[in-house]
């Protein structure tokens, strides 16, 4: 029997890749943690079988399991199979990347479990967002946020070509605690839209990411929450009401409906917790920490 596992996270959106294919994001750390395990079984044999009750309605995990094996040229023995263990603490279909976390941790593992020569992060990164585009959990393969999940801190990326542009520390004037509003029953899916609800907003979007891209992290996020409360009729009170209580930064995360707001310190950090409470119903309040850039 051979097993192993690997970890990714979740991540917060600065601005978006839907409309024009180059996405910021920002990650965070809510785990995502895979096993998978190689192992006769002659039930089911040479298959990829998930264990436990995931919701996984674009059958992600094994599509992930599947461009893994493939990359790496190694099909399953016959005489075995390849069992796959999911335990995410990401909300699920509210905008913090779940998917892009659970597909990039899953092709790590595989890669550990299966590769002895090395690896690089850009071919996790590529064989997740291929898989997230061909099980139809992503329109773009938000290598954004797979790649923020995966290595950490901030990053500027080109979805379309499956490249990091940038990655880099975020600055510390922003802070590093970041609170996040979730409804507790609210959830979109990202294959229930269109690209074509953004195509008339690309100019905004590139202006977001013009003000990304020279540090202005507050009017990124708010130029990009703009586009999509505007698309899918998202209320702006929540980025009001943390900025009014001190938030650096605040926004809604990928197609929301969740909102991130990056404190300075604790004080600012529970002020914005108990605002939000205070306004919003049937909404729960996570807390997280922004995680630093590092490689695999």
């Amino acid at each position: 029997m051979q097993a192993t596992s690997a970890t990714s996270y979740a991540a917060i959106t600065v601005v978006s890749a839907f409309s024009t294919g180059r996405g910021v994001t920002i990650g965070i750390d809510i785990p995502c943690k895979v096993g998978v395990e190689l192992k006769n079984c002659t039930d089911f044999p040479s298959k990829i079988l998930v264990r436990g009750k995931i919701a996984d309605p674009h059958h992600l995990i094994a599509t992930s399991a599947e461009n893994a094996l493939r990359h790496l040229g190694l099909p399953l023995p016959r005489d075995k199979s390849l069992f796959v263990s999911v335990d995410s603490k990401i909300p699920t279909a509210v905008g913090l990347k779940s998917s892009s976390a659970v597909s990039s941790a899953v092709v790590k593992a595989v890669f550990d479990l299966f590769t002895f020569n090395g690896y690089s992060s850009q071919d996790v990164l590529r064989e997740s967002c291929k898989a997230s585009i061909q099980s139809g959990a992503s329109l773009t393969g938000a290598f954004d946020d797979a790649a923020a999940g995966l290595l950490g801190g901030l990053v500027f990326s080109d979805n379309r070509k499956f490249k990091l542009l940038r990655h880099q520390t975020l600055d510390r004037k922003f802070g590093k605690l970041v609170k996040i509003l979730v409804p507790k029953k609210k959830k979109k899916l990202t294959s229930d839209l269109s690209l074509s609800m953004y195509t008339d907003y690309d100019q905004r979007v590139r202006e977001a990411i013009r003000f990304a891209e020279d540090g202005v992290l507050a009017q990124a996020m708010l130029l990009n929450s703009i586009v999509h409360s505007v698309v899918h009729r998202y209320s702006l009170q929540p980025l009001v009401s943390s900025i009014l209580e001190g938030a650096t930064a605040s926004g809604i995360s990928g197609k929301g409906p969740a909102v991130a707001a990056i404190c300075p310190n604790g004080k600012v950090s529970e002020r914005v917790e108990r605002r939000w409470i205070d306004e919003n119903l049937n909404c729960k309040v996570l807390n997280a920490f922004v995680t630093r850039p590092h490689g695999l």
